[in-house]
């Protein structure tokens, strides 16, 4: 069925925006059509193609609050950071969620980033919040989470970044697309 031009198709969108960070950072030394602050509605609109776009949860870790203290260019990075984050959570249909930092200095690490987005995606999915979710990451850690989706009789696409996916996980999705700097549109907000 077909209403105003969506399908009625339920799609979720999960972004683990620490993966896509990671890669748009080094594809943007490359080719600066990659934008490093997108706009993750526009994201979720465009891999849902004219399906009903239900939500879109963003997965991020804070900057660290060390910064503050790492001279002009730190803090600009953690107010740049914070900025973003602030813009991200006001758009339509998106909510943020972050992951915490553990660790001191250099050697902080972030948690239940993949924890939280698993829980979640199999909750949807058992509430029946989605028909199909999309997943944008590359990270293999999914896999068992994409598995389960697929049992409840969702549909699982994936959005990856050439050269570092985890074939586990394309092997277990039911669609995947390579990322293109076409998906990705700057987020427009105040720095």
């Amino acid at each position: 069925m077909v209403t105003e031009g969506k399908t009625s198709i339920r799609v979720g969108v999960y972004i683990d925006n620490s993966n896509v960070y990671r890669h748009l950072r080094d594809l943007t030394k490359i080719n600066s059509t990659w934008p490093k602050l997108y706009n993750p509605y526009v994201l979720g609109e465009r891999l849902s193609g004219g399906r009903a776009l239900e939500f879109i949860n963003f997965y991020c870790a804070p900057p660290p609050s060390h910064l503050q203290v790492n001279g002009p260019s730190g803090a600009r990075k953690y107010s740049t950071q914070m900025a973003y984050y602030e813009a991200v959570s006001k758009l339509p249909k998106v909510e943020l969620k972050y992951a915490t930092l553990a660790g001191t200095g250099d050697s902080l690490r972030e948690k239940n980033l993949d924890t939280q987005l698993t829980a979640d995606m199999i909750r949807a999915a058992i509430e029946g919040r989605y028909d199909t979710c999309i997943l944008v990451s590359n990270d293999g850690d999914y896999q068992s989470a994409v598995e389960m989706v697929k049992d409840l009789g969702k549909g699982v696409e994936l959005l990856y970044f050439k050269g570092s996916v985890s074939m586990a996980l394309r092997r277990v999705s039911d669609v995947m697309r390579r990322a293109r700097p076409s998906y990705f549109a700057k987020l427009d907000f105040p720095y």
